[in-house]
């Protein structure tokens, strides 16, 4: 009996009171326009520069809505992203659903290649809008799977 509440106490002294484990994220907010317009689906990848932290910690994602308008979403909904550098990299999905392709073909998909850089502070964070252009030629109305 002892040992098995000495177990139970141990459990909970490492697991807490169900509040927030590891590192404290911080909102963040902002928008993306292709050709000067918000766009819709498009998938906000940002990777942290520590790429040694653990699982969702180092690559924070967020979509935006049709104002544009992105919340980053790391291990719950809309719950930010922990302080850091990062390097952003971009996808505009055809659609919100699993068969979905990226219309930018690739173009900011690549994170060795990507000039978009952020900062997250111990802060709430309001980034200026990311600007994307894209020929209209080159973006993609057609899956390359051909699907």
């Amino acid at each position: 009996m002892l040992r098995t509440f000495a177990a139970v106490a141990m459990l909970v002294s490492l697991t807490g009171c169900g509040g927030e484990t590891g590192p404290k994220k911080h909102p963040v907010t902002g928008r993306v326009d292709v050709n000067g317009n918000p766009a819709l689906y498009v998938r906000v990848q940002f990777l942290h520069a520590d790429q040694s932290l653990p699982g969702n910690l180092k690559m924070p994602v967020g979509m935006t809505d049709d104002s544009g308008v992105f919340h980053l979403s790391t291990t719950g909904d809309k719950d930010g992203a922990v302080e850091g550098d990062y390097t952003v990299v971009f996808e505009w999905m055809s659609a919100n659903d699993l068969g979905a392709f990226d219309k930018f073909g690739g173009k900011f998909s690549n994170a060795k290649t990507s000039t978009f850089k952020v900062k997250v502070e111990a802060k709430r964070n309001e980034l200026a809008p990311f600007e994307l252009t894209i020929p209209e030629a080159a973006i993609a109305t057609k899956s390359p799977r051909g699907q």
